[in-house]
């Protein structure tokens, strides 16, 4: 009989423990993250679309790396819809690897910086199959004006820069203003426009709120839906199979291997992202921070808390 089970859904699954360490990313994945993010703002390729084609991919899934897949699955869609070529893509590639293939002149690599050398980001002579494919589509669309390579740096700066800063700042107004926390729970998305947040295409989110009583934590078991305008690019862990899959099953263990602890009375709440709805935590405010500034409280909110993993401490500050 042949197997009818599709690759992408992850939740329930056997996996093993959580590498809780975010091992960030290298420039040419930032390259295709902010790539990718930008055709889905500009509505060329979309989320549905791109979780189909990985569905397609079969065993092939399991093969390729998170951003492997998601670059693969943008240069099916672009052939499909006819933007762009296979031959085309093909040349261009040809075209971008000669521009790396620079001659070394001398023994003494320190002193010299190399072409192949990305941006001064990655230390290799050539850049990957997967960057260089990138790299080709990058330009065959801006040489059909569809986009710029201005609009995909501004792109990549916002995740490093910009993007990540955001829910904390909405945290801190949270704590330090009730009407706004109100507004947050009922409405987010409006609540956090209102405060000149431009969540710009995001999909609606939702503010769950942690209490004495309940604690809640995000998980996408899908394709890593994560609410990238408001918290930048989703950590290593979360895009991982045993995060994927564990979450839903057996939450307080996961916790637990993230260091937070939590009491059995304390009911555990996860809440599975998904194209259209993005989640994010509300922790609460730790005790003896009443007369703290928005500005001192922002340092206490990490990314991993705004996810449910953790929670805020006092020790961050000094």
């Amino acid at each position: 009989m042949v197997s009818t089970a599709r690759p992408h859904d992850m939740g329930g699954k056997t996996a093993d423990a959580i590498d809780t360490v975010d091992h960030g990313m290298a420039h040419w994945e930032k390259h295709a993250n902010g790539f990718r993010m930008l055709l889905s703002a500009k509505g060329i390729t979309r989320t549905d679309e791109m979780r189909r084609v990985a569905e397609d991919m079969g065993d092939r899934y399991y093969e390729l790396t998170y951003f492997e897949r998601h670059s693969e699955s943008a240069k099916v869609i672009l052939i499909e819809r006819g933007i762009l070529e296979e031959t085309a893509i093909k040349l261009k590639v040809s075209e971008i690897r000669k521009k790396f293939e620079v001659p070394i002149l001398d023994d003494d690599a320190s002193d010299h910086h190399h072409e192949g050398d990305v941006d001064g980001s990655d230390n290799e002579q050539m850049p990957n199959e997967t960057h260089l494919t990138n790299l080709a589509m990058q330009e065959l669309l801006e040489e059909r004006g569809l986009i710029t390579a201005d609009e995909v740096r501004r792109k990549i700066e916002n995740f490093d820069m910009e993007y990540p800063g955001r829910g904390a700042k909405v945290v801190a107004r949270a704590w330090t203003d009730e009407n706004f926390k109100t507004f947050l729970l009922k409405d987010a998305k409006s609540a956090i426009t209102s405060i000149g947040i431009d969540l710009e295409t995001q999909s609606e989110i939702v503010v769950v709120e942690n209490t004495p009583s309940t604690h809640n934590v995000i998980v996408c078991t899908l394709c890593s839906c994560y609410p990238r305008f408001l918290l930048g690019q989703p950590p290593t862990w979360y895009k991982s199979v045993a995060y994927r899959s564990r979450t839903v099953y057996e939450p307080r263990s996961v916790l637990s291997e993230f260091g937070t602890n939590l009491s059995e009375e304390v009911q555990i709440r996860v809440h599975d992202s998904n194209a259209d709805m993005r989640y994010m935590v509300l922790p609460m405010k730790p005790a003896g921070t009443h007369d703290w500034s928005p500005e001192k409280l922002e340092r206490i909110v990490s990314r991993d808390s705004l996810v449910g993993v953790t929670v805020p401490t006092l020790e961050v500050v000094n």
